[in-house]
């Protein structure tokens, strides 16, 4: 799986493609997410690459060393300069986060254990920030201390983070539902991705923002500090593309991801938004990405057609990024790296100029 991740990230570097990201996961014993340390392995496929910026999507923060996490990724600019972008997210899957955090009151989908998670999360993002900006600090808040202990007098000396970042990465934040998520974004003037289910979802997620960022004092227009991440598949008809779409992203939200809801919010309409979309098998539920718009599927020129939607916000907005969640990798059978490698490329020669 590795190696096969490698050359991924070999084809979209000399396709010239912007970026190359991917989730953090752990114990994944079951296959096909097995990544705990992106940056260790971008370090490595920096190396072999040229020009691509590599981001982690995300580094789970609360379930790390917020220091330690300023100290690695600083170490990166300086290590390959210009190359690096990041990604950061609260986590939320109860057995990792437990694990990791020593933590039981981590708990998937409970409102209380929602509320301190993004607490700590904040808190978190902000000492990142803070020891990229400032030459030394000291931090008192709710979860945590910087230093840690103080003194016994109540005196502390400030901690620096050494060496400060060539240049500060662009901050990536994923969005889906959560309305405070979009907010914090944009009072923060962190780059947004939007990951919800439906197009008129997106919209309004993308509108929140813009009339965050406006309320605060960042004019912006709607899509500008916006990325939207979709799914994407290309063929010589707009079957084969389908049928490489359910082998892959179908098979593994039908089989694996919709039960850890990442259904939700299919929906081609707001009708029944909240309930989760259970379809009885992969094709259905690849019909319903389809629909919803979180998934692109065609030939080159339907495609193409498509993403001129994506591109607009859904009309009279102008998006800065694109995200491809990108599933080739998922395909099973011997002929599969020349697929994923036919993939990238046309849609390195035949749809990227259109918008770049």
């Amino acid at each position: 799986m590795l190696r096969n991740y490698e050359d991924i990230a070999r084809w979209a570097d000399a396709f010239g493609m912007d970026g190359f990201g991917s989730a953090e996961h752990h114990f994944p014993t079951e296959g096909g997410e097995n990544l705990p340390n992106s940056l260790l392995l971008y370090a490595k496929l920096a190396a072999q690459t040229r020009q691509i910026m590599f981001a982690p999507m995300p580094i789970v923060l609360s379930a790390h060393n917020s220091l330690r996490v300023a100290e690695d990724l600083a170490m990166f600019t300086h290590m390959f300069p210009g190359r690096l972008g990041v990604s950061f997210a609260h986590g939320y899957q109860t057995p990792g986060m437990q694990t990791l955090t020593q933590d039981e009151a981590v708990v998937s989908g409970h409102p209380g254990s929602d509320t301190r998670n993004r607490e700590i999360f904040d808190e978190c993002l902000s000492i990142v920030e803070r020891a990229w900006a400032e030459d030394s600090f000291q931090h008192k808040g709710k979860h945590y201390q910087v230093p840690h202990p103080v003194d016994e007098d109540g005196t502390a000396c400030p901690i620096g983070v050494v060496p400060k970042p060539v240049h500060r990465p662009t901050i990536f934040i994923p969005a889906g539902a959560s309305p405070q998520t979009v907010i914090d974004a944009a009072r923060s003037g962190r780059t947004l991705l939007l990951t919800a289910g439906s197009r008129e979802k997106v919209r309004s997620i993308a509108e929140l923002y813009r009339d965050t960022a406006r309320a605060n004092g960042r004019d912006l227009r709607l899509g500008e500090g916006t990325g939207i991440v979709t799914k994407l598949f290309l063929g010589d008809t707009f079957d084969e593309a389908f049928d490489l779409a359910v082998q892959t992203s179908g098979h593994w939200y039908q089989d694996f991801l919709q039960t850890v809801g990442c259904t939700a919010g299919l929906r081609a309409t707001a009708e029944g938004a909240h309930r989760p979309l259970c379809p009885d098998d992969a094709r259905a539920l690849t019909r319903s990405m389809h629909a919803a718009g979180r998934l692109l599927c065609g030939t080159a020129d339907q495609v193409r057609d498509q993403m001129k939607d994506v591109q607009t916000v859904y009309g009279g907005g102008e998006l800065d990024w694109f995200v491809w969640e990108y599933w080739a990798q998922a395909l099973p059978g011997v002929d599969a790296p020349d697929i994923q490698r036919e993939q990238l490329k046309t849609y390195a020669e035949q749809i990227m100029p259109t918008f770049r």
